[in-house]
Formats: C-alpha cells, structure tokens, sequence
C-alpha cells in the first residue's frame, strides 16, 4: 500500500511539475471540491477548515519541489544503472529524509485540522487525500488510454 501511494506521489507530482499553471489550477480547484463533498463541510467548518489546509497544502508543495530539485527524476531513471553505490545511497537517504518531513508535516497538521474539524473528519481527511490522488491518477491514466 506504502508503494503505491509512495508511486502514486510521485507521478502526481512528476505531472504537476511539467502542468502548466491553468493545469494546475484545475487540479486544485478539482481537489477543492472533492474535499468538500467527501468531507461535507458545513459553512462553518470550511471557514475554519480551508486556512488551514491552505497553508498545509503550500508547505507540502513547497517540500515536494524540493523533492524536484537537483537531478531530475527522469535523469535517474535513465542513469540509474549506471550510477554508483555512493550516488545511489545520497538518492535512497535524500528521498527519505524528504519523506520523513512530508510525515511530519501532515502530524503537525494533524492537530490543526481536529481542532478545526473534530477528530472523525481530520482523520478522514488524510483519507481522503489518498483517494483524491488516486481518483486523479486514474482520471489521467483513462485520458492517457490506460485502463
């Protein structure tokens, strides 16, 4: 299950690295949307909700273009047998530790969202956040021809 949000992740973020910014947008509008309708905000929890998701969603964009940064993720896979054990260590351990932040960011936030939301719908949240990822990648894969 790790694998294929880990995979997922990172074909989410490959596509919205190469998106253009109207692309973007409609992803984040989309996403907006799905949250709401699976959460059923009401007018009052949204208010206290959506702050605080904005700011969670900007650092966790922000830690997911670091993640981009340096040798790109294409590069690696072309050269990958070709790199040495040290180079390949610096990759495994880099992509760790940036896993190990985006975990402690969602913990952080965590805390935030039940005292916005309650503890059923700040979990569910996180939930649903994998399924939004994973209802995109199967809306991409099906415009791509994919089953």
């Amino acid at each position: 299950m790790k694998n294929i949000i880990f995979l997922s992740s990172l074909l989410l973020f490959g596509f919205l690295a190469q998106a253009q910014p109207e692309d973007f947008k409609k992803v984040e509008a989309y996403k907006t949307k799905f949250i709401t309708e699976e959460l059923d905000l009401s007018p009052e929890e949204a208010q206290k909700f959506w702050p605080v998701y904005n700011e969670y969603n900007k650092k966790l964009h922000e830690l997911h273009q670091k993640r981009m940064e340096g040798m790109s993720r294409r590069e690696v896979r072309d050269k990958w047998d070709d790199l040495d054990d040290a180079t390949l260590e610096k990759i495994a351990l880099e992509e760790l530790q940036n896993q190990k932040k985006i975990a402690e960011l969602k913990l952080e936030y965590y805390d935030k969202f039940k005292a916005a939301l309650g503890t059923r719908k700040a979990a569910t949240f996180y939930r649903i956040e994998i399924e939004f990822h994973r209802h995109l990648m199967e809306t991409l894969g099906r415009r791509r021809g994919r089953p």
